[in-house]
């Protein structure tokens, strides 16, 4: 059987799994809709089994069908890795290469590791992809990105991790707001007030509700917000409080926006881990930059601090 297998047609079957549409797999690939069904009809008669079960609506994988795109998957990630497993043998590290990264560490930890990655391979271009944790986590069991940067949270069976940083995870409220002197907050002083929460599959929700535990039930409301840029405004307008890193509020502690309460009992640490999966063996780009993000350390901090005090210079002088 595998002696009549060709990448075409499992390219194919790929297509319309990932599309759920016959249609629009066709269009991706420009081919008629009948070519597509006859590539899928001849993979089905070769494995045995039908691999999709097919609706009015959309194309839904039968058990074999998740077996075999599991196995196709894998299959098409070591091809794409062949160029740079050849540049690797000759001893030269370039081309593409993706990490994913759930928001926080994709806007403040990993573009710093991979401005210092270029300047050690300058002919590798390196693409972020930004995600909550969850969603990278998938890419990776996908093998849609080979490595990924999340925070603290469940990591499933056959991924390995590494730490690669740290920040604090804080309540914050408006700059002024009583709360933020409140040595010790007890439940009358959330009483009243809108808790702003990440969206579910978020390593900052997952740690804000570790952090605040059984008090989030002493909130008015709790209000799930995807963004956190949205929620910093959201914050410093003075209509809710929310739990944030310490790296994404920086800029507007220093701008008088935003305060962190002073209560030692709501903030927290939180790690940062680099991630990939244990059966997939890196090689070229891939392997360069899962060395760097473990050797590198990040200045974000550092930087962000620096920009910071510019900020605070200037309003002085102002």
């Amino acid at each position: 059987m595998l002696n009549t297998f060709n990448l075409y047609p499992l390219h194919v079957f790929r297509l319309v799994a990932r599309s759920g549409s016959v249609t629009r797999a066709a269009q991706e690939l420009f081919i008629s809709q009948p070519a597509v069904s006859a590539h899928l009809k001849a993979l089905e008669t070769s494995i045995g089994e039908p691999l999709f079960e097919r609706t009015p609506r959309s194309m839904q994988l039968t058990q074999a069908g998740t077996v075999v795109l599991e196995q196709v998957i894998r299959l098409f990630a070591l091809y794409e890795e062949i160029p740079a497993a050849i540049d690797a043998m000759r001893g030269r590290v370039r081309g593409e290469v993706t990490v994913a990264a759930s928001s926080t560490p994709g806007a403040y930890l990993v573009p710093e590791l991979l401005r210092q990655f270029q300047q050690q391979y300058s002919e590798v271009r390196p693409v972020l992809r930004v995600g909550d944790s969850a969603e990278v986590l998938q890419w990776l069991l996908d093998y849609q990105t080979p490595l990924g940067v999340i925070g603290e949270m469940n990591i499933a069976e056959g991924l390995q991790s590494v730490e690669i940083g740290s920040d604090v995870l804080q309540l914050v409220a408006a700059a002024g707001d009583p709360l933020c002197r409140v040595k010790q907050v007890k439940p009358e002083h959330l009483r009243g007030r809108t808790l702003l929460l990440r969206e579910q599959g978020s390593s900052t929700r997952a740690g804000a509700q570790s952090l605040l535990g059984e008090r989030l039930k002493e909130f008015e409301r709790v209000v799930e917000v995807p963004s956190p840029e949205a929620i910093k405004q959201a914050v410093a307008s003075g209509l809710g409080v929310a739990v944030l890193s310490s790296w994404a509020t920086k800029l507007e502690e220093v701008a008088g926006l935003l305060q962190p309460v002073r209560d030692p009992l709501l903030r927290h640490s939180r790690k940062f881990f680099l991630v990939k999966r244990q059966d997939r063996m890196l090689s070229g780009s891939a392997a360069a930059l899962w060395d760097c993000l473990t050797t590198c350390k990040p200045k974000t901090v550092s930087r962000t601090l620096v920009a910071a005090n510019k900020v605070k210079s200037s309003r002085i002088q102002g």
